[in-house]
C-alpha cells in the first residue's frame, strides 16, 4: 500500500516551478518598488535624464541663479536672474550670468559689476566643497580687482554647499 501512495504523488512540474518563481518575483517587486521609486527621486537621476533629453532635442531651457553685484555703498547684494543654460552645471551658468553684467533691477539700485567686461569664463570646478572659478586673463585688468574678487566670492558662497572659493586666471590661482 505504501508503494501505491508514492505512485499517486506527482513530482513538481516545470510549469508549477515557473508559477512559483513568478509569484515570488512579483512579491519582491511589489515590496521593493516604493523604496526604489523614492531612492530614484531623491538621487535626481530622473531629473538629470529629463534635462539630457531636452538638451539633445535642442530645447533651450533656463535656470534660476543668484549673482552678486556691488552697491554704491560698497556692499554686495544678491540678485536673482533667470539664465539660459550654457554649461553643464548651475555653477557654470551662475558665473556666465555674472559676467553678462548687472540686470535691470541691480542697475535700478545703483549696483554695478567691477569685473572687467572682456573677461571670459574658462571653467568652474567643484572639489571638496571648494569652487574653483577660472577666468581669462582679462579678469586681471579690472580697475578695482579687490571689489571684483569680493563680487566673485559673494556669488560663489551664496550657492548651496560651497565653503570656499579659489579664483584662477589661466588655470593658476591669483591669490
Amino acid at each position: 500500500m505504501a508503494a501505491m501512495e508514492h505512485d499517486n504523488q506527482r513530482p513538481l512540474t516545470p510549469l508549477l516551478i515557473l508559477i512559483i518563481w513568478l509569484v515570488f518575483t512579483l512579491g519582491v517587486a511589489a515590496v521593493g518598488y516604493p523604496k526604489v521609486k523614492r531612492a530614484l527621486g531623491e538621487s535626481g537621476v530622473l531629473t538629470l535624464l529629463a534635462e539630457r533629453g531636452q538638451e539633445q532635442t535642442g530645447v533651450a531651457s533656463t535656470r534660476a541663479v543668484r549673482v552678486a553685484f556691488t552697491l554704491p555703498d560698497g556692499t554686495t547684494k544678491l540678485y536673482p536672474i533667470t539664465a539660459v543654460r550654457m554649461g553643464g552645471s548651475v555653477y557654470h551658468d551662475t558665473f556666465e550670468a555674472l559676467l553678462a553684467g548687472s540686470p535691470k533691477e541691480a542697475l535700478t539700485d545703483g549696483a554695478i559689476s567691477y569685473i572687467e567686461p572682456k573677461t571670459e569664463l574658462r571653467g568652474v570646478t567643484l572639489s571638496n566643497s571648494i569652487l574653483f572659478v577660472d577666468f581669462s586673463a582679462a579678469y586681471l585688468d579690472a580697475p578695482h580687482r579687490v571689489l571684483a574678487d569680493r563680487q566673485v566670492k559673494a556669488t560663489a558662497l551664496a550657492m548651496s554647499g560651497i565653503k570656499g572659493v579659489v579664483i584662477l586666471v589661466g588655470g593658476k590661482p591669483i591669490e
